[in-house]
């Protein structure tokens, strides 16, 4: 291991296993994830798992350590590029836990903190080594496809049955029951000779169950676009870190991959017409006439499809029902911005499994009410970043560092708390919460948040 990784590994931390097995259950400690429970009281012993993405996969994995039959039903075609290829450092200890850390870091970036480009003259930079948390002090950035065919394999290896088919379900009329189809229940046979116990929704945005249920939603204030694709290279301020910059409408996201970079946009939609009639001549105009990107990746050479995505904030009301359950991004997603979506995925994949090996409407319902507030309060933050107030209070901060005493007494203390934010860990200490939240109230004294607002 290089020095760079040295500086960021955990000081003191136990050795981390080659390999998942038994020994997962030393992997969390110095972590703030728990151990999770997953004995399982028999009530539940099939599971149908409808989807075949990383959140699928953890929990599939989980369920079958446990002792029961889980199995994931799917079709085995991908976009060519996917959300989600910068981790953050509350992952690591999923992916321990899974036992596939090691893989994943063989072939992708190692991460050691996040870089916010705001201004000309205002850069906020977060090395993970600099701040107080009891997490991991670096990520990964990572090709989602490698990542993926990494978690089902470990799945596999647990023994998870797959079965490559386009799974359908049908409700069960006059009930808020669904059913996999006829022709489903013949291509599972060879593993669920009765219906299974419990069907899991993890398609994604896709969303197979609330749409056949009708299911409610709350959606986010804004209607925005991202466009994103790989380039050779692009300018980055410092090696390996995810960079967020403010454009001249909307914002981007560098990520380094290796041999390439990821940068994508995320733009209000009514602005994106005006750079071209195509996605990719919208890209491709963005990169060479917005005036930051120009800076940062004018240069670049587009060296894979553009991918364009929509809505991103939703937040499903229901996530539990008589024999289902929603996870991942079919339960909610949210903004890209804090890279959070695949954390939320797989946190909300390990808190399912504990369910379902506990298997009690209390269970369950214990894990929809820590799923909504997760999304929640990232739907929260997203707004602080969009509305300004969020980077408006650092510069606040800073500017008064040289003169407030009670300032430079408790701004560390607040920085701490605002970096569990690029960590991964905010949205799970109320405390840290509490602290965001009222210095987005009163921590920006007499200054405008529209100055640092994306437009």
């Amino acid at each position: 291991m290089d020095e760079a990784k040295k500086k960021f590994t955990d000081p003191g931390g136990p050795a981390r296993p080659r390999h998942g097995g038994p020994e997962h259950s030393a992997v969390l400690r110095g972590s703030p994830m728990r151990e999770p429970n997953l004995r399982s009281t028999g009530k539940i012993k099939t599971v149908a798992i409808i989807g075949g993405g990383p959140v699928a996969s953890t929990l599939a994995t989980l369920l079958a350590r446990a002792g029961l039959r889980p199995a994931i039903l799917y079709l085995p075609k991908r976009a060519p590029l996917l959300v989600g290829e910068s981790l953050v450092p509350a992952i690591i200890p999923i992916l321990r836990l899974l036992g596939v850390e090691e893989e994943v870091a063989g072939y992708s970036v190692f991460k050691p903190g996040a870089t916010i480009n705001l201004t000309p003259t205002f850069n906020l930079c977060f090395p993970f080594a600099d701040l107080e948390t009891k997490l991991p002090r670096y990520a990964y950035n990572s090709p989602r496809d490698k990542f993926d065919d990494t978690l089902l394999a470990a799945a596999r290896r647990a023994g998870v049955q797959m079965v490559e088919t386009a799974a359908t379900l049908e409700r069960v009329p006059g009930t808020d029951r669904v059913q996999l189809s006829r022709e489903t229940l013949a291509a599972v046979a060879h593993i669920f000779p009765q219906p299974p116990d419990l069907i899991v929704d993890a398609t994604g945005r896709a969303r197979v169950l609330p749409k056949l249920l009708d299911l409610p939603s709350r959606r986010g204030p804004r209607e925005d676009t991202a466009l994103f694709a790989h380039v050779d290279s692009a300018k980055l301020d410092h090696a390996g870190h995810v960079h967020t910059t403010l454009l001249d409408h909307g914002w981007s996201w560098r990520i380094p991959l290796p041999g390439r970079t990821s940068v994508g946009m995320v733009i209000g939609s009514e602005h994106l017409p005006k750079f071209g009639a195509t996605k990719e001549e919208q890209y491709d105009n963005l990169l060479t006439q917005d005036s930051v990107l120009r800076l940062v990746a004018g240069e670049s050479k587009r060296i894979t499809p553009v991918m364009e995505y929509k809505n991103y904030q939703l937040v499903s009301t229901r996530l539990v029902g008589d024999g289902w359950v929603l996870v991942g991004d079919t339960a909610g997603f949210i903004d890209p911005v804090f890279s959070s979506g695949l954390l939320i995925g797989m946190q909300g994949a390990v808190a399912l499994a504990e369910a379902i090996c506990q298997g009690s409407p209390r269970a369950f319902k214990a894990y929809e009410r820590e799923t909504i507030h997760h999304l929640e309060a990232w739907h929260e933050l997203v707004e602080y970043f969009y509305g300004g107030r969020l980077f408006t209070s650092f510069q606040v901060g800073d500017a008064m560092l040289k003169t407030n005493f009670l300032i430079r007494l408790v701004f560390p203390h607040m920085r701490k708390h605002f970096g569990a934010i690029f960590t991964g860990g905010a949205s799970n200490s109320n405390y840290s919460l509490a602290i965001l939240r009222f210095t987005m109230r009163h921590g920006l004294r007499d200054e405008d948040p529209k100055t640092l607002m994306v437009r």
